[in-house]
């Protein structure tokens, strides 16, 4: 059996493509609800009161949790809110294989998720670090989509300029992590997942276009102005905030390009890397919600 750490843009595709290969998978979520017919439990990264029920329900069911895609909470800090339930899964309950989900700009050992990647390496287990460029998701799924869209003036905003991502959608993520935990050779180090294409915002306002009939553009933000529109928008607590812009900055600076054409962020960290191409194009994934009330 095997555990996926929250129900969101990754998780619940991730815990559909368990149920469709009829591999016994518990999805979460801190009351425990989750769609149908996915099999939930209740976890909260910060309630140790939690920490015993997935493994209670597997053992209820004669089957024991093999590996946990972990969705880290929206801290800085995420190692600390973490590492109790590591620790308990590893230590206590024997679990071999850890799957985090990271960023494709945050190596191990730097702030926030690189943070509980150093830590999964350093704690001798098997683990996957599975790191996405931006998701399609953002222009889409609330709350993401009120932040990175501004309908009324029809525009996608970011503070990125003319540089290109490797934009990618939840469910090619979703497919890299389902490998992760479930090949029977562990990564032990990280899975960077691109879209099939580098794209600028202004390329993406301009598939929006091609699909919505409107014309839609790119609004390039201030660094201070895009802080900001996270704190408001997102309900961010600062920190979080500015790690988002820095992020910005690092895309600015053409980094997400020279990952995306090099593999190669920084010439120090010599960790084990799998470059994970999706097959998903944004224009096939806005035509496919094209219908939604977002794109009217």
């Amino acid at each position: 059996m095997h555990l996926v750490i929250g129900t969101g843009k990754v998780g619940v595709p991730l815990s559909r493509l368990f149920e469709a290969s009829k591999i016994p998978a518990l999805s979460t979520s801190r009351s425990g609800n989750v769609p149908t017919p996915l099999t939930g439990v209740a976890f909260d990264w910060t309630d140790k009161s939690t920490f015993e029920d997935p493994f209670s329900l597997a053992e209820a069911e004669s089957d024991v949790i093999q590996s946990i895609f972990m969705t880290p909470p929206k801290v800085i800090d995420m190692l600390d809110q973490m590492r109790p339930f590591i620790d308990f899964a590893a230590k206590i309950k024997g679990v071999k294989r850890f799957v985090l989900l990271s960023a494709s700009i945050i190596p191990p050992g730097e702030i926030a998720h690189g943070a509980v990647h150093k830590y999964l390496a350093d704690l001798g287990v098997e683990y996957a670090a599975i790191r996405p460029s931006w998701f399609f998701q953002n222009f889409y799924a609330l709350p993401s989509r009120l932040f990175y869209t501004d309908l009324m003036n029809n525009s996608v905003v970011s503070s990125t300029g003319s540089s290109k991502l490797g934009f990618v959608d939840a469910r090619d993520i979703a497919d890299a992590a389902f490998h992760a935990m479930t090949d029977n050779v562990p990564l032990n180090g990280s899975c960077i997942v691109f879209g099939p294409e580098l794209l600028s915002y202004a390329e993406v306002a301009a598939s929006f276009s091609s699909v919505t009939g409107r014309t839609i553009t790119h609004r390039d933000l201030s660094r201070s102005e895009f802080k900001e529109r996270a704190m408001r928008l997102l309900s961010l607590p600062e920190p979080y905030a500015e790690a988002m812009a820095l992020g910005e900055d690092q895309i600015k600076n053409g980094v997400e390009e020279k990952f995306f054409h090099d593999g190669v962020i920084d010439s120090e960290d010599k960790e084990k890397k799998e470059i994970w191409f999706g097959k998903i194009s944004i224009q096939h994934y806005f035509q496919e919600n094209k219908e939604d009330l977002f794109l009217r």
